[in-house]
């Protein structure tokens, strides 16, 4: 038989909410203190509205919001501590431009290196095992053999191959030479000197006549004085027969020689003709007149109005004869310009062929403009050459320090400026991109090209050929001009002066097929698609440039107006933001539940 268990039954938890007994009974509360029912009756029904009179006298209750921005408000001490520190930093940051104002061009040219560089020396500095002083001198020795080098010799060698140039310079080489080129291009003057000398007459036998103001002189309003003083320079004008009537002589006898000797057209005969006649006409007006000279009809002081009314028209025989040459002048001007081929072409005529003496007056005009500041430059040699030796010093020195230290400093200067780091980062972006932009395109676009264009030249035997090249590479980085500015007048100097036209055509061909065209393959393979100046931008930031900073605003002025162009794109972020964010849902859904 099994024994049978007995189950037991499940005994329930106590409650934990069930209070445990007290064994303690609680004591009797305290009774409640007597209190006097009709005293106090008395005392409410003296003082019934003690809680309006309360109300009123306490001040109204501020705000919390109020109250806590009055706490954040800044102590008077405290701001007069920050506009102090802000003067001390406008003191000194204005002695530290000072003090580096000096040096702006190698700190500007060493960013820019080091910018290009960076490539090289991040591929030197993973192959040296990560020793960034090593590589950082590595890379400044790279450039200064590659770029300052170079262009020390090739400014050395074209600064001697100018003054050879100039030391070497004859006036009568120019001379031929320019004869030449009035030839071919058609504007030469034979016996320029007759044709300068006629020129010459004509505006003496114009100038024989009174003008309008002397004219307007001539009334009975006129003080005496001024009357007196118009006669007496008119009788020095007309009143040597002798000088004028040689002068008309000689100007017939110039158009008569003129005629033969030059070829004209049919119609300068009979314009000749006109100009014989009209001088022929002017001699016969020459007779003295019955008056005498001019002194002896001046009227005395004291004598009135109608004197000097009665002197005027005693000169109408010799106004005349100044309305006559005033007309020979114009037959004569109008013979030249039939024989020399117009209006336009016989003053172009006569500028382009100047007298010897003329062109030698220039040539000492301009002699004498230059002469005092090559004078200043020689006798500042010394201190020129001194101030270059710092400047590349600095550069080298700079170059290096900005690829050991350039990160640290950039992020040392992101954490002082109080610009927001994406805009900073934006800035360094634009820098970086521009420096691509302008030195690797154009600058290597203008050094190809030079290169190209002094192989031309040493090719068709010109001389100075390195002057050539640096001229053409300067002239490569200006917009609109480009190297087309030297290539072109080598071009006409070959064909002009020279004489050597096939020579010239195959300087025409090479300058706009290979020189002037390499800079649009060179341009878009370094630039790859990226965005670059307008070209009226880039024209007017190369000269502005150049004006402000030298010739350095070459680089410099395409930067600054990029500069520009991205701190607006800052601004115009920063407003739309604050657009969107005024033109939110969120914004408009505060202002319903308000």
């Amino acid at each position: 038989m099994t024994k049978r268990r007995a189950r037991k039954r499940p005994v329930d938890p106590k409650p934990a909410s069930e209070p445990k007994p007290d064994l303690n009974p609680p004591a009797d509360p305290p009774a409640d203190p007597p209190t006097d029912p009709p005293a106090d009756s008395e005392q409410k029904a003296k003082v019934p509205d003690a809680a309006p009179i309360a109300n009123a006298a306490r001040p109204p209750d501020i705000p919390s919001s109020v109250t806590d921005r009055l706490n954040r408000l800044p102590s008077l001490s405290r701001i007069l501590s920050v506009v102090m520190l802000l003067l001390g930093i406008v003191a000194v940051g204005a002695l530290f431009y000072r003090v580096m104002a000096g040096f702006f061009v190698p700190l500007f040219l060493s960013a820019l290196l080091v910018v290009i560089f960076h490539p090289v020396y991040d591929w030197i500095y993973t192959r040296i095992g990560n020793r960034r002083r090593t590589a950082a001198v590595a890379t400044t020795f790279l450039i200064l053999t590659l770029v300052l080098m170079p262009i020390i010799v090739v400014l050395s060698v074209a600064t001697s191959q100018f003054t050879s140039m100039v030391s070497q310079m004859n006036f009568r080489d120019i001379e031929t030479a320019l004869d030449r080129a009035r030839e071919q291009v058609g504007i030469s003057l034979p016996h320029a000197e007759k044709f300068r000398r006629l020129d010459q007459l004509t505006d003496a036998i114009s100038a024989s006549s009174l003008n309008d103001e002397q004219r307007a002189k001539l009334d009975s309003d006129t003080p005496l004085s001024e009357f007196i003083q118009v006669l007496s320079s008119f009788e020095q004008r007309s009143d040597n027969r002798e000088l004028v009537e040689a002068e008309l002589n000689e100007a017939e006898n110039l158009i008569v020689f003129l005629q033969q000797e030059v070829d004209g057209p049919v119609t300068a005969n009979a314009a000749a003709t006109v100009a014989i006649d009209r001088l022929e006409e002017l001699r016969r007006s020459l007779a003295p007149t019955k008056h005498g000279p001019l002194d002896l009809l001046l009227p005395e002081p004291s004598e009135g109005v109608e004197e000097q009314e009665e002197v005027v028209d005693q000169l109408t025989a010799d106004e005349q004869f100044h309305q006559k040459s005033v007309i020979a002048s114009a037959a004569i001007r109008s013979w030249m310009k039939i024989l020399l081929g117009g209006s336009f072409r016989s003053q172009v005529k006569l500028v382009a062929n100047p007298s010897a003496e003329d062109f030698k007056k220039l040539l000492v005009r301009a002699r004498e403009t230059l002469q005092p500041r090559f004078v200043s430059l020689t006798s500042a040699t010394g201190s020129y050459f001194l101030q270059i030796l710092i400047g590349m010093v600095v550069l080298v020195i700079s170059v290096y320090f900005f690829l050991v230290d350039g990160a640290a400093m950039i992020r040392t200067l992101m954490r002082l400026s109080p610009l927001d780091d994406n805009y900073e980062r934006r800035l360094l972006l634009e820098f970086d991109r521009t420096s691509r932009a302008v030195v690797l395109a154009s600058a290597l676009s203008a050094l190809i090209q030079g290169i190209l264009a002094g192989i031309g030249f040493w090719t068709l035997g010109f001389e100075s050929v390195v002057l050539l090249f640096l001229a053409t590479t300067l002239m490569a980085l200006v917009p609109f001009l480009g190297a087309a500015s030297v290539w072109v007048p080598a071009t006409l100097w070959l064909g002009l002066v020279e004489q050597q036209w096939m020579e010239a055509g195959a300087l025409a061909i090479y300058g706009v097929v290979i020189i002037s065209s390499i800079d649009n393959v060179i341009k878009v393979y370094v630039l790859q698609g990226r965005s670059q100046l307008h070209p009226l931008f880039a024209l007017l930031s190369v000269l502005g440039g150049v004006k402000v900073f030298g010739p350095i605003g070459i680089l410099v002025g395409p930067m600054v107006v990029v500069f520009l162009q991205t701190l607006l794109e800052i601004l115009n972020h920063e407003l739309e933001q604050r657009e969107e964010v005024g033109t939110s849902p969120a914004s408009h859904g505060l202002e319903t539940d308000r």
